[in-house]
């Protein structure tokens, strides 16, 4: 599995927004937060999903 080079950076970027939440009592910006973190997920793994189904065809 090839790792994403962009992984460091967008590691950086939830831990700044994760410092950022946990320094709030709005329990709304922290859910938010969750459901980015999910999406983003999400789309890591559907476009890994697609390399690995682009790799199998060729």
């Amino acid at each position: 599995m090839n790792k994403n080079p962009e992984t460091p950076q967008s590691v950086d970027k939830w831990a700044d927004r994760i410092r950022t939440v946990s320094s709030t009592s709005d329990p709304q910006a922290a859910r938010k937060l969750a459901g980015d973190i999910y999406r983003a997920a999400q789309d890591e793994l559907d476009a890994e999903r697609a390399r690995a189904e682009f790799e199998r065809e060729e």
